[in-house]
């Protein structure tokens, strides 16, 4: 099977390492993710925590990157044994943990990726973070524009999820042969928080973090991924990136950044 095509150059050919080979949206995160670490630390050695890491599909393929120590936290069991199931890198572990009450002081790279939308009273993590963090330790996010088509294509899968219909879209999306890649708790929380560029801004400027790189990601591909997944994606995710960079940032149905702790 070829190569999902990128945007974003990689070092690392990290399709065979991770079950996001057969979903073009979150394995163009995974490359975002491994190509900005692998720039910014250079020759250097990396310690990476990645949060909310899920069964590790982003996580595990992380110890690809040459001289990094990887840790992912998780808050649910069953997907940190999966994660150790899977895991055959020596420089990567995962652990269940919450962030609050985890050592982060030592850590290069902070990774969120599709996380802060689903936790309630974000601003309290992102204040735990600007006070422990190291100085210059980064924070590397993936998020859905809260205004976005995309969080609009999904408006009628959280009204039924808060009318206790978890069960009945479990089996639409077995039905159709969705599977989720990312964990094994299907019965996750919709969105509760809907994020704005002035308001990652504003947080930002609160929490005091300086906005290295801000891009935007994908328009339609990640409601085709979430709706019909018999569609192959496999070129129209590629193009469907494009066609972001070139639309304003408010049509991008996500965005990856990458924000730095100041230091005073």
């Amino acid at each position: 099977m070829p190569h999902i095509p990128t945007l974003y150059p990689h070092y690392i050919d990290v399709e065979p390492f991770t079950e996001y080979r057969d979903y073009p949206v979150h394995l163009e995160r995974l490359r975002w993710l491994i190509k900005t670490i692998d720039e910014m630390k250079g020759a250097g050695h990396v310690r990476i925590l990645d949060v909310g890491c899920g069964t590790g599909n982003i996580t595990l393929p992380l110890g690809l990157i040459p001289r990094a120590t990887v840790v992912g936290i998780d808050m649910y069991q069953p997907n940190i044994d999966e994660c150790n199931r899977k895991n055959t890198y020596p420089n990567v572990t995962v652990t269940f943990a919450r962030l609050n009450e985890y050592p982060i002081e030592d850590f290069d790279v902070i990774i969120f990726t599709e996380v802060l939308e689903h936790i309630p009273g974000y601003e309290t993590l992102l204040s735990d973070l600007s006070k422990r963090m190291k100085p210059g330790a980064q924070v590397l996010v993936t998020i859905p524009n809260g205004w976005g088509p995309f969080e609009w294509a999904m408006t009628p899968m959280y009204i039924m999820r808060r009318m206790g219909l978890n069960g009945f879209i479990g089996k639409v999306k077995k039905l159709l042969g969705k599977k989720e890649p990312y964990a094994l708790n299907q019965e996750i929380d919709p969105h509760v928080n809907f994020f704005t560029r002035k308001q990652i801004q504003r947080d930002c400027e609160t929490y005091h973090f300086e906005m290295i790189e801000f891009r935007k990601s994908f328009v339609m591909a990640p409601i085709f991924e979430t709706y019909l997944p018999f569609i192959s994606l496999r070129k129209l995710a590629f193009y469907d990136n494009k066609l972001a960079q070139v639309l304003p940032t408010f049509l991008a149905s996500g965005w990856y950044y990458r924000i730095q702790k100041v230091t005073k």
